[in-house]
């Protein structure tokens, strides 16, 4: 039911199957969409919007390599009370155009405040997974003033360092099954991802880009918060963790979040992994709406 509008840059014929498959998942998308970009200084941004144009904006970020075509299981129930934003993650592997980004942190915040300007978003609520919940966690720490709340999930290092089978499972992605073995370490048999997902996830890791997927750097991603930055914090927080997470230890990031970050809500799903909004789509819904509706005190 998606209405895009966006033309293919000049790509290789890896990125021209990737663009395919990204299509063929968007098809997915159970409510009306809207699928531009937008641009900022560091590059061209794609962004899937729906949901009333007058309601109260959300803005998703997902999960690395999984692109906001990940919400697909999501977006009917946070659209029908927010006009949602899913934005794809410039330098990871979507529909995003970057130039001239340096992959700092500060550069990543910044190409997410140009998100929000060109948006005309003043002050929004987020949602982050993984890396977006990582890049969520980075803005509101920057630019608190610009965002109501937000919901982390799952965030990539952030509290805790991954754990080395990560760095295993991800250097092997390329290999052959090496997107079906981390598909199924970080899955397990609890959630049977789409056909049309799983042809994307592996385009993407065979798509060859070097502008996508920057080498990490110092003052870059993965990046664990210091106690000095969570104790900063100023924005109220929902933290959500899969009881079988993989990429660090559930019970420690918990541990570590709601001793330093001021009013956080932490809480561990049951029968729930890394990529718990899809593992658990009905409860992560509907716990996410019940934060958000909590802090602000209305049912709107």
């Amino acid at each position: 039911m998606s209405n895009h509008s966006s033309s293919i840059p000049e790509l290789s014929d890896s990125g021209i199957r990737y663009y395919q498959t990204y299509n063929e998942s968007l098809s997915l998308w159970p409510v009306r969409c809207k699928s531009f970009y937008i641009s900022t200084r560091f590059g061209q941004t794609h962004v899937i919007a729906s949901g009333p144009e007058d309601a109260p904006p959300l803005v998703l970020l997902h999960g690395a390599l999984f692109s906001s075509t990940m919400w697909y299981p999501n977006i009917t129930d946070w659209s029908s009370k927010y006009r949602t934003y899913a934005v794809d993650i410039i330098g990871d592997k979507n529909k995003s155009i970057p130039e001239n980004l340096s992959g700092t942190r500060t550069d990543y915040a910044n190409w997410l405040l140009d998100v929000f300007d060109n948006l005309e978003i003043e002050k929004s609520r987020i949602i982050g997974l993984s890396l977006g919940g990582l890049h969520t966690m980075n803005f509101l720490f920057r630019m608190p003033e610009r965002v109501k709340s937000a919901a982390i999930l799952s965030p990539a290092e952030t509290f805790l360092p991954f754990h080395h089978d990560f760095y295993k499972y991800a250097l092997s992605l390329t290999e052959p099954n090496g997107v079906e073995k981390f598909l199924s370490w970080m899955m397990r048999d609890r959630n049977a991802l789409h056909p049309n997902f799983v042809k994307q996830f592996q385009a993407g890791v065979m798509w060859q880009d070097g502008l996508r997927n920057p080498s990490p750097k110092a003052d870059g991603f993965p990046y664990v918060f210091t106690d000095e930055e969570l104790q900063s914090v100023q924005v109220p927080i929902l933290l959500l963790l899969g009881e079988h997470e993989v990429i660090y230890d559930p019970l420690s990031a918990l541990h570590r979040a709601s001793s330093l970050v001021p009013g956080i809500e932490a809480e561990i799903i049951k029968n729930a992994g890394h990529v718990l909004s899809m593992d658990q789509p009905a409860y992560v819904n509907e716990r996410v709406m019940r934060f958000f509706n909590a802090e602000t005190g209305i049912s709107r």
